[in-house]
């Protein structure tokens, strides 16, 4: 999952076969890192140190957790989205992050997440868990390390929070649904029969428009979030997938008109109420961006003056 340098996302390989002979090079380049005194301890600011659990059985994947989540945990074949840091040292020299992205993108575990020892610790975790990891060598980058940054057979640490997942088997289910949707676009003469299917198509579509949120597909989740509005133009769910998906994508003003849209039906909906402190945010970041590229285009012109 993670792999690359600080802000690169992505962890690559390692870890997995303690063969030397047999771990993987990193294929990122990492920033450089000098080697780490001694193994070290978990504990990243506390005093007091909590009780690590040995998720291994062997001392090789370490954990403390630092905030409980809730529901279930993640599942083998989950895309996760995480933030993370990983530190050699004692906490001081971090080599790779993902800290600064606003919107980390989901990692599949087994596939952009191979380091082991990280795959067992999320595994161990639920949605909005963070947690600080040690693992050994045998679980991470192996007796070959991963040169510059991360020297010969050398503990990792790492600080990760589960900000969301998906079941990946569920999500590939779901997505074949074309016949599903073939047979709810049949017409029937009861009128009680097309209110059932016209239900199930818009619930159909919300849940489409959800789930292609959660794969960053915010083009596709505004396409099945506008076919609901076109079978419930008041249907404050429907409003709020549109207004996500238009945020994810900058459309600012439409993102806009269709969270006031919603927040008009459902005022007190915090969920919404958020999403528009969120836009308000994003929009004056946006906004100080380009004066800041503007004055930088006409600093060069007022030096002449």
């Amino acid at each position: 999952m993670m792999a690359g340098g600080a802000g690169r996302e992505g962890l690559g390989a390692g870890g997995r076969d303690p063969d030397p002979a047999s771990t993987p090079t990193w294929a990122l380049t990492l920033t450089p890192a000098p080697t780490p005194a001694s193994t070290p301890s978990l504990s990243l600011a506390s005093e007091s140190l909590q009780p690590l659990q040995d998720l291994t059985g062997d001392g090789g994947v370490r954990k403390e957790q630092l905030r409980p989540g809730t529901g279930q945990p993640v599942p083998p074949s989950a895309s996760v989205a995480v933030k993370y840091s990983g530190y050699l040292g004692n906490w001081n020299k971090l080599f790779c992050s993902n800290g600064n992205s606003k919107y980390p993108r989901l990692m599949k575990l087994g596939k952009d997440i191979t380091l082991w020892g990280l795959e067992i610790g999320l595994l161990s975790m639920t949605k909005g868990e963070a947690a600080l990891f040690v693992l050994t060598p045998e679980y991470a980058y192996g007796q070959r390390g991963c040169p510059p940054s991360i020297p010969p057979n050398t503990t990792v640490l790492f600080k990760v929070e589960v900000l969301d997942f998906i079941d990946s088997e569920e999500c590939d289910a779901f997505f074949e649904l074309t016949y599903a949707l073939s047979i709810l676009g049949l017409s029937s003469s009861s009128k009680a029969e097309q209110s059932q299917i016209n239900a199930s198509k818009l619930l159909l579509f919300l849940n489409l428009s959800l789930t292609y949120l959660k794969l960053e597909r915010a083009d596709r989740a505004l396409k099945y979030g506008e076919l609901a509005l076109e079978m419930d133009q008041g249907n404050a769910k429907a409003l709020f997938r549109c207004g996500q998906a238009c945020l994810y994508m900058r459309e600012y003003s439409k993102s806009r008109d269709f969270l006031a849209r919603a927040q008009c039906i459902q005022p007190f909906n915090r969920d919404i109420n958020n999403e528009l402190k969120k836009l308000a945010r994003y929009y004056k970041e946006y906004m100080e961006m380009e004066k800041e590229m503007c004055c930088q285009m006409f600093d060069p012109l007022n030096s002449y003056g």
